[in-house]
């Protein structure tokens, strides 16, 4: 059997039936929150939730900072109105916007936390969805989001204190986090060739996540992110590699063999703890369960 451990992420915390299933379901050693989904529930509320599941379960529950990852926060058609995000940037064109289902759209103008597309994307996507820019420069102004500090300041009240922190780039970027919260342990989410030169920086002792989605997204060369996969596992001994696990599940109702030589892989690397996407719940999420069991035992 691998030693091997499985990081779930929640569904919404108002999904009482899936939120049920995930936390009893003993393939899960430990939990993130996504603080990108809309709970319609204070911080007060979220963290009192997460504080019962992890002395229910007495599993660790680690919340997901959004730090500079890039969120649309009003959607507007491209046609008559700008698309605010929820960061001030500042690009150097020729720049595009890169949208979750694959399509992208050139962007002809910018000021501040506002651009302008050339057309809209083939599937209109509102307010709270991620988004990449890939640009001949691109500078995303400041770290912590608003709701990240408010996050940070009652999670250190009530006691959660591990955190997963979205796209670190800097030494800044982790104590802006401990300014706020000086319990906090941090996992640092690498998704950017900034963030793996920062990672990779020989003074640098930090715990490292590969956000494998995005990171590919963002490389200029995208294959070298096997290059960065091996050097990162090197660097730091339990990093865990997150996303893109059972990806056939997003369109099929099996797991493919790719998915099995995926995780294969990732173990020869030296990865072993591993972190589940978003949106695996119901019927998928115990096939993925039982796929990782078959994984761990073979």
């Amino acid at each position: 059997m691998k030693k091997v451990f499985l990081i779930g992420t929640l569904p919404n915390l108002n999904d009482e039936k899936n939120l049920i299933e995930m936390i009893n379901h003993p393939s899960i050693d430990a939990y993130r929150f996504n603080s990108g989904v809309n709970q319609l529930m204070s911080i007060d509320e979220i963290i009192k939730i997460l504080k019962q599941i992890q002395e229910v379960t007495k599993k660790k529950v680690w919340i997901d900072l959004k730090g500079r990852q890039l969120r649309i926060t009003s959607w507007a058609n491209p046609t008559y109105e700008a698309i605010e995000l929820n960061h001030e940037i500042e690009i150097e064109y020729p720049a595009k916007v890169l949208f979750r289902d694959g399509h992208t759209s050139e962007i002809i103008r910018c000021r501040k936390n506002k651009i302008l597309l050339d057309r809209s994307p083939f599937h209109a996507l509102g307010k709270g969805q991620s988004i990449n820019i890939k640009a001949k420069s691109l500078e995303i102004k400041g770290y912590l989001t608003n709701e990240d500090k408010e996050l940070l300041r009652l999670s250190e009240k009530y006691g959660i204190n591990t955190f997963m922190a979205s796209f670190i780039e800097e030494i800044d970027d982790l104590i802006e986090i401990l300014r706020i919260n000086p319990k906090a342990q941090i996992i640092s989410k690498i998704e950017t060739l900034k963030g793996i030169e920062f990672a990779l920086n020989e003074l640098t002792k930090i715990n490292i996540m590969v956000g494998r989605d995005d990171l590919y997204t963002n490389l200029e060369n995208s294959y070298l992110i096997i290059k960065y996969l091996k050097e990162l596992i090197k660097k730091d001994q339990n990093a865990i590699c997150a996303s893109k696990i059972f990806t056939s599940l997003e369109r099929s109702d099996e797991v493919d063999l790719k998915d099995y030589e995926d995780l294969e892989l990732m173990y020869q690397y030296g990865y072993k703890t591993f972190m589940l996407q978003d949106d695996l719940k119901g019927p998928k999420l115990i096939k993925a369960l039982n796929s990782w069991e078959n994984f761990k035992n073979g």
